[in-house]
């Protein structure tokens, strides 16, 4: 069967094929998320650390990793150290320093640059020849004194969070790339931690032991404290809190992915199969007519459709692992993920790929041979050259109120504020998408009955058949309906939602930013005091660029979002105008926030509430809601109290300052600070100028998924039509030409693309004009206004190419050849 079907077969190949290069890809970067760690740099030495949890547990869900670090107790060296195998630990503390004015060399290339210092007691445990620095010294290695002109016996500035202070270099070590080291007391001091704190443990294991045990009995030993013992690979993770960043999110982003590429496949794939068996229908009959069992013709099309669709796996898995190098290559170009993290390309993923599509193509094929496996004997022989003369009234009715269900998310811009509006407007379309293909044979059905009542006498002989063939055959112009109108509503979708995101969040910057200059750099707090005493400047507010998460209950199980943030110093209302709803911006000190007003209305908090948010190193605070603002696109959903930040974190440098006043007043001043520049107006929040990483990667996604649709959508006509032959040859043997031939095709065609065009319009447009309504006042969608001409014009040259070429091809044989090849 699959050798006289092969035409209408090769169709599911090619969906597979897409198929699995894309689901490949997402398993790439979810493996890559689980598996893969950052190499351990500076403590490339140390067999074994002792690490306080850096990520917060969510039950049932990947955990959240904390982007800044949480302490643990140093007096934990001691009984580390008295685990036999442990030849010495030391407790590790680092903290960020700007290099300022430079005793030896005033220009130094490092001068204000922001670099890591590091307490001496970690490069002593393993050996070193470079004298231990003492109160008032510091030692640097050896590319960053070569960086900075700097010798030993040079005096240096060093400012941290605290302020600045002078030290004397009493060394340069033989090391690259590890900043520069003080003494215990003095890192603990400028790092900000209270008495007792470290950051990590570091613990060398003696010669004679073996790692994995001596890291057993730590375990043992630390067991109850919450405590972890890292080996391996995961040491860099602990040393370097930006990998365990990056591979949550690269799980994130899989997740997301794969949720949606899944959903694809399953739908272009179904179609496929569906396709191959409506053309296998006759065969189907005659073996249930001679005496084959429904589960038994449901396996047979299952197989069938396997063994084809093991033909696309192979290369598909393969042109997926080469996909998802160049797509981390671009992840890492953009800073979504960190350089020098391992891309796991190991047959996992493949595996993974494989699976899920030999598990879908297994279901689409039995779900696509239920009806004709379950009919009795003589109605399937009957069926078996006509579709069935009213579609399912089970099927329509599912599918019309999942269209309800679009219209409904639709609406919900109107009703539901921020983020959640977006999200709700973008889903409408996949879900009237599915909702079209299933009432999809009734609704094209209805519309060309209509078509025909008012066009009456006035349409051509094949016009006239093509619209019969469009009522007679309506699942298979339905089912080619709904794949061209996923594309053109999908790129619709994606390309206006996220304009219009990025224009509501700069109108609202634009409307709120009232500062007249943003200094970018390490900021101390004593900097941000002589900005606020110079001449000129009416007011500076410091800005630090954070993240929350926000615990709530759900059906008894906490819940955590994590949300970007911003924190504010004193005086944000002096800086910025965030549309203030309810309470005071002066209040916000202390352990208080600011929330959007729509999502303190979804939260159901008010001015004066407490709600749970955990900071960015782990610390739970319940922060009481100080005001409620209008303008969470531009400025977010959550604004925080700096001194919420700094006062449980410890202190720490500002991101930037906002300032107003005197521009030039603000430029001199900085002018003398090494590290910080200026420049005019508000620049935080940032209003975005072209493309960020983020909408290239949506874009790259999008154009990647409307291609696989396409090509899913042309792989169904080319099979569709091709399996026609006995039509055509019906046609010819009842005196058309072939030129009367193609004129009905092109008629259908036109019917087809005038169907899947509108529908996909229909699908996005409505959603997308709402959204822009809503956010923006503007009754249309937002974007780039060649986007719909181009899709649509692409849809039209795929749906035209893949009608009229194997159209050509099966005219082109003689008639009794074409009879021959139709049987």
């Amino acid at each position: 069967m699959a050798r006289n079907r092969i035409a209408s077969l090769i169709a599911v190949a090619f969906a597979v094929f897409g198929g699995a290069a894309m689901v490949t890809a997402a398993a790439v970067l979810g493996e890559t998320g689980v598996s893969s760690h950052l190499v351990p740099d500076r403590l490339a030495d140390a067999e074994i650390l002792v690490t306080a949890p850096q990520r917060h547990r969510v039950v049932e869900d990947p955990d959240i990793p904390f982007p800044e670090r949480q302490t643990l107790p140093a007096e934990l060296v001691a009984d580390i150290a008295a685990v036999p195998g442990v030849a010495g630990a030391a407790a590790d503390l680092t903290f960020t320093a700007r290099l300022d004015d430079i005793g030896a060399v005033e220009d130094g290339a490092a001068r204000g640059d922001a670099i890591e210092g590091h307490s001496w007691d970690t490069a002593a445990l393993f050996g070193t020849s470079t004298p231990a620095p003492g109160t008032g010294e510091v030692v640097f290695d050896a590319e960053t004194a070569a960086e900075a002109g700097l010798a030993a016996g040079d005096l240096v500035a060093l400012t941290t969070a605290h302020g600045t202070a002078e030290y004397t270099v009493s060394a340069v070590a033989d090391t690259a790339g590890q900043g520069f080291y003080t003494d215990a007391a003095t890192a603990r001091a400028l790092a900000g931690h209270g008495d007792g704190e470290a950051d990590l443990i570091v613990v060398d294991v003696a010669a004679d032991a073996a790692v994995e045990a001596v890291a057993a009995d730590l375990r043992a030993a630390l067991s109850g404290t919450g405590f972890e013992v890292v080996t391996g690979d995961a040491r860099g993770d602990a040393e370097t809190l930006a990998g365990g960043t990056a591979r949550s999110e690269l799980i994130e982003l899989a997740t997301a992915l794969a949720a949606t590429i899944v959903l694809l496949v399953g739908f272009i794939t179904a179609g496929a199969i569906g396709v191959s068996v409506a053309g296998q229908r006759r065969d189907l009959a005659l073996l249930r007519a001679v005496g084959a069992t429904p589960r038994q013709v449901r396996r047979l099309v299952a197989t069938q459709a396997s063994i084809v669709a093991a033909i696309g796996l192979v290369p598909g898995v393969a042109v997926g692992y080469l996909l998802a190098e160049r797509f981390t290559a671009f992840l890492a170009g953009s800073g979504t993920m960190p350089e020098g993290l391992p891309v796991a390309l190991t047959p996992i993923s493949g595996l993974i790929a494989a699976a899920l599509l030999i598990l879908t193509v297994q279901i689409a094929a039995r779900a696509a041979a239920l009806r004709t496996s379950r009919l009795p004997a003589t109605a399937a022989v009957a069926e078996s050259r006509i579709e069935p003369r009213e579609p399912g009234r089970i099927r329509t009715g599912i599918g019309l109120l999942v269209l309800a269900m679009a219209i409904a998310q639709s609406l919900m811009p109107l009703v539901i504020p921020g983020e959640a509006a977006f999200a709700s407007a973008a889903t409408a379309t996949l879900t009237a998408v599915i909702g079209l293909a299933l009432a999809g044979p009734a609704l094209v059905r209805t519309v060309l009955r209509l078509m025909a009542r008012k066009s009456g006498t006035r349409v051509d002989a094949p016009g006239w058949l093509a619209a019969g063939n469009g009522r007679a055959y309506a699942r298979r112009t339905a089912g080619a309906v709904a794949v061209l109108a996923l594309a053109v509503g999908l790129t619709v979708t994606q390309v206006s939602a996220q304009s219009t995101f990025s224009q509501t969040a700069a109108a609202e910057i634009a409307d709120g930013a009232k500062a007249d200059a943003t200094v970018t750099g390490a900021i101390s707090t004593a900097d941000l005091a002589a900005l606020n005493r110079e001449s000129g400047v009416e007011a500076a507010v410091g800005v630090i660029e954070t993240t929350v998460l926000r615990t709530y209950d759900m059906a008894g199980d906490e819940e955590v979002d994590p949300i970007p943030a911003l924190a504010f110093s004193p005086g944000i209302d002096q800086v910025a105008d965030l549309d203030l709803e309810d309470g005071d911006l002066a209040a916000l000190t202390g352990d208080t926030v600011a929330l959007d007003a729509g999502t303190a209305r979804l939260w159901g908090a008010e001015v004066g509430d407490r709600i749970g948010l955990v900071l960015a190193d782990g610390t739970r605070v319940d922060a009481e809601v100080a005001a409620t603002y209008g303008r969470g696109f531009g400025f977010g959903t959550v604004i925080l109290a700096a001194d919420l930040v700094t006062g449980h974190a410890g202190p720490r440098f500002y991101d930037a300052a906002l300032a107003t006043g005197d521009e030039a007043a603000v430029a001199d001043w900085a002018a003398d600070v090494p590290g910080l520049a200026v420049e005019t107006g508000a620049t935080v929040p940032s209003i975005a100028t072209g493309m960020t990483p983020d909408q290239w990667l949506n874009v790259m996604v999008t154009l990647v998924l409307c291609g696989y649709v396409m090509l899913g959508a042309a792989n169904g006509l080319v099979a569709a039509t091709a399996r026609r032959r006995g039509e055509f040859a019906s046609l010819r043997a009842a005196g058309a030409t072939q030129r009367q031939v193609r004129a009905m095709m092109r008629r259908e065609t036109l019917f087809l693309c005038a169907l899947a065009i509108g529908a996909g319009l229909a699908v996005s447009v409505l959603p997308m004009t709402l959204l822009s309504l809503v956010f923006l006042g503007e009754p249309w969608p937002q974007g780039p206004l060649w986007v719909i001409p181009a899709v649509v014009a692409l849809t039209a040259l795929v749906a035209s190419a893949a009608i009229a070429i194997p159209t050509r091809k099966a005219l082109k044989m003689p008639l009794t050849t074409l009879v021959a090849a139709a049987e």
